[in-house]
């Protein structure tokens, strides 16, 4: 995993990358992607579709209490990554801790930014998706973690719509 200087400040993932070995051996689903490295270090293989959902997943799940499913056709998010965006958006609104609605266009099967930014800081999001299986993932989600108050997903145009823009 690399973690670089371009991490956010605040994010947990900065200075303290995941302990890989104390992750596999709470977690069965992700114990099997790690493996040990010649230097006797736990290493996942970042090539694997399969190793990465393992630890987007137990990411979610040991630091934010998220549990997700994500098919190995759709995008599979990096959790630090995603979290840079949400201390981004944070110090926009300048951490002003009153409610904040957000749109997150193309919210994948993961529907990852509305999950976090609601868990992190209560927001309201409208998470839209024009793809049938990340669609009915992302709604799946939603409600498998108890945020259907403060997500709500709405399907957008499919691929035979056409959005007319005039003026």
């Amino acid at each position: 995993m690399a973690l670089n200087k371009s991490m956010h400040p605040r994010n947990r993932y900065k200075d303290k990358p995941p302990d890989f070995a104390y992750l596999a051996s709470k977690y069965p689903d992700f114990q099997q992607h790690v493996h040990t490295s010649l230097s006797g270090r736990p290493v996942v293989n970042f090539k694997e579709p399969e190793a990465v959902r393992a630890l987007t997943c137990t990411l979610l799940k040991e630091d934010f209490g998220l549990t997700i499913e994500i098919p190995l056709e759709r995008l599979i998010p990096t959790v630090p990554l995603r979290l840079n965006y949400i201390h981004w958006v944070e110090d926009l609104i300048d951490g002003q801790k009153q409610p904040r609605r957000g749109i997150d266009i193309g919210t994948g099967a993961s529907c990852i930014y509305p999950l976090l930014g609601a868990t992190m800081n209560g927001w309201y999001f409208l998470a839209t998706e024009v793809d049938d299986i990340c669609f009915d993932y992302a709604t799946k989600n939603v409600e498998q973690n108890n945020m259907s108050d403060l997500i709500k997903g709405k399907q957008a145009w499919t691929k035979n719509s056409i959005c007319l823009h005039t003026g």
